[in-house]
């Protein structure tokens, strides 16, 4: 029988909440985190906002995945987050959401 690993409960820190009730997007923030839980079962995730280094003022909500699948399966989950994504947060506010992705062993 295959070994079945629990992922320790996600525990959203305080300054997601307030920057989700900011953005519009409190309302989905749990659905995507349960999507992201689905798409990536027994990976450890985590969240965090996060400045874009890049354009001043914009920031987003970081779903840090750390997962031990396979390069192939990695990306075909990463395409199914993002489907996910669109499923349970409208469109325009779908870009408030990242997913950050660490391949471990």
């Amino acid at each position: 029988m295959g070994q079945i690993t629990i992922s320790p409960p996600l525990t959203i820190p305080p300054e997601v909440e307030v920057f989700a009730a900011h953005e519009g997007v409190a309302p989905y923030l749990h659905e995507v985190i349960m999507m992201t839980n689905r798409v990536f079962p027994n990976c450890r995730i985590s969240l965090l906002v996060e400045d874009d280094p890049e354009i001043a003022d914009d920031r987003h909500i970081v779903m840090e995945v750390k997962t031990n699948l396979e390069v192939a399966e990695t990306l075909h989950a990463e395409y199914q987050w993002h489907e996910g994504l669109f499923a349970n947060c409208p469109a325009p506010l779908a870009p408030v959401f990242r997913l950050g992705l660490e391949i471990v062993p």
